[in-house]
């Protein structure tokens, strides 16, 4: 009998216990979570976005001056290559933008997110069952921000210098261009 209340008495305690780690545990992943959006955010807001539309001009004052002044005839293949190369940067640059909006719009709606869900842990609210599906969900949309963000700034990055290579060459025979049409 007196086994049998000692059992009465620890069951209880014990599953409380292991509820209780289990808690700390989803605090702690949350506490993790929130560190490394608050990296991203950090990130995101010391990308230089102000140079990309100068560029994008840039580009376009160029391919029109080639344009107003190009007369079909024949186009050297380096330079058609290097023209193809030029106008893809200026594609590439705009579209990429919207990356970043994307993942600097879903920051803070995942950090509402976490604190939400903060909240529930701390207080016992809601289904305690699913608390792990949350977590593992919250997770893989702070995932899908850090490849969005990853992709900007490769792809930034990528066009910047193919834009810093042509951009003197396709100015270069834009002048040429122009000379010649002058005479």
């Amino acid at each position: 009998m007196s086994l049998h209340k000692y059992l009465v008495i620890l069951l209880p305690l014990i599953i409380w216990s292991c509820k209780d780690q289990e808690k700390s545990s989803y605090l702690e992943e949350i506490e993790v979570m929130t560190l490394k959006l608050d990296s991203l955010e950090t990130v995101s807001k010391n990308q230089n976005t102000d140079s990309i539309p100068r560029i994008v001009l840039t580009i376009e004052e160029t391919i029109h001056k080639v344009k107003k002044n190009y007369i079909a005839d024949t186009i050297d293949l380096k330079i058609a290559t290097m023209m193809n190369k030029y106008k893809d940067a200026k594609k590439s640059l705009s579209s990429n933008t919207g990356n970043l909006a994307k993942a600097k719009d879903a920051i803070p709606e995942v950090k509402e997110k976490l604190k939400d869900l903060k909240h529930d842990i701390e207080n016992g609210v809601g289904d305690r069952e699913k608390y792990e599906q949350y977590i593992n969900f919250e997770k893989s949309k702070i995932e899908e921000i850090e490849e969005i963000l990853n992709y900007y700034i490769k792809t930034s990055t990528k066009y910047i210098n193919q834009f810093r290579t042509a951009h003197p060459k396709v100015t270069n025979f834009a002048d040429s261009l122009e000379r010649e049409n002058a005479k």
